[in-house]
């Protein structure tokens, strides 16, 4: 089968961490390509991709561009490359691709997705229940192929590279407070420290985004500053080798089609404090595999991280959730379900 993935950029988000674990697994099997159109290319996430196998197409378009050129070269690699499957994963690469043959697949990445240009497709990929059931209510039907993380390359002992007798938590997302949640965890940690008296805290966050110097303001305000710690983007080598040493991750979104960063840190055997979001918790399978506090509720999210400092570790829990990511959300099952769906597709021809 030849299968040509096509999306934006290769940067540090969710999707693009993740497509270089999709392609080296169908490579094994299936003739690929991935194409990617702007020029935002993280040098660490390409060179996760077996190029000796999957062939790699850079297009180096600058972002809102309205030169040609680079629709005209990805239309023309197409007509080369004549795959049978054609699969992007976001909003409108489907109008740059003129080439008339191939199932063309979508796969949603998350909740609140536009709808409009799905009728445009042979088959919808929902990466979770929720976000299949998102898709239902816009009146389009999915498959589910839940994302995955390769659990393999994830470091799960720690090193103890903290001296100082402080709990240290840690968050691992795009600094993006409309989704994230970065200030609703902040608004927590001032009542932890405020309310509640307790100051032996350390809270990372790891990524970039355009609400950094907000979120730094938010420490100021909330008289937290010297228990933040803004890290800055981290690639994916640092998160696999370093989460395991971070004694609670913490995800406070306001909405989330999945979490891969919460099975990384699952994977990773650190336990997890999310928001009662539906993503989030078919990972932790309802509550079951994690703590959760509710949406938007600072106070809540509070009281659960000072129950968390003061009984400790569940070492059950987290082994129990280990076990449930491995056996249910490693990238390799993603890769194989994503071919099936493209079997049953061209089986439909």
């Amino acid at each position: 089968m030849r299968i040509a993935h096509i999306h934006w950029s290769l940067g540090t988000g969710g999707i693009e961490t993740m497509l270089p674990d999709i392609v080296n697994e169908q490579a094994k099997t299936n003739d690929v390509a991935l194409v990617i159109i702007n020029d935002w290319v993280e040098p660490s996430i390409l060179a996760k991709i077996n190029q000796t196998r999957i062939r790699v197409v850079l297009l180096n378009r600058h972002a809102g561009s309205r030169n040609p050129w680079p629709i005209i070269k990805l239309n023309l690699f197409l007509i080369r490359f004549k795959p049978d499957i054609i699969h992007t994963h976001a909003y409108q690469i489907i109008d740059m691709i003129l080439y008339p043959y191939g199932k063309k697949i979508r796969t949603i990445h998350n909740t609140y997705n536009k709808s409009d240009e799905y009728h445009k497709f042979d088959k919808l990929i929902s990466i979770s229940k929720a976000v299949q059931d998102f898709t239902v209510n816009q009146g389009f039907e999915s498959v589910v192929a839940d994302n995955g993380v390769t659990v393999s390359s994830i470091l799960n002992r720690e090193s103890k590279p903290f001296e100082d007798g402080k709990l240290h938590f840690i968050q691992v997302s795009r600094l993006d407070i409309a989704q994230k949640g970065q200030d609703i965890l902040l608004k927590a940690l001032g009542i932890v420290k405020a309310d509640f008296r307790i100051d032996n805290f350390m809270m990372h966050f790891v990524g970039n985004g355009a609400d950094e110097e907000k979120l730094k303001m938010m420490t100021r305000e909330l008289g937290i500053e010297s228990n933040v710690v803004f890290e800055g983007l981290k690639d994916q080598m640092w998160v696999y080798s370093n989460l395991c040493n971070f004694d609670l991750f913490i995800q406070p979104s306001r909405f989330e089609g999945f979490g891969l960063t919460v099975a990384e840190a699952i994977a990773a055997k650190v336990p997890v404090l999310v928001s009662n979001i539906e993503g989030p918790l078919e990972i932790i399978d309802g509550g079951r595999l994690g703590m959760t506090f509710e949406n938007e509720n600072s106070l809540d999210c509070a009281e659960k991280i000072v129950a968390f400092m003061h009984d400790g570790r569940n070492e059950n829990q987290v082994e129990a959730a280990y076990e449930y990511v491995k056996d249910n959300y490693d990238v390799s099952l993603t890769a194989q379900k994503y071919i099936e769906v493209y079997k049953s597709v061209l089986a439909d021809e």
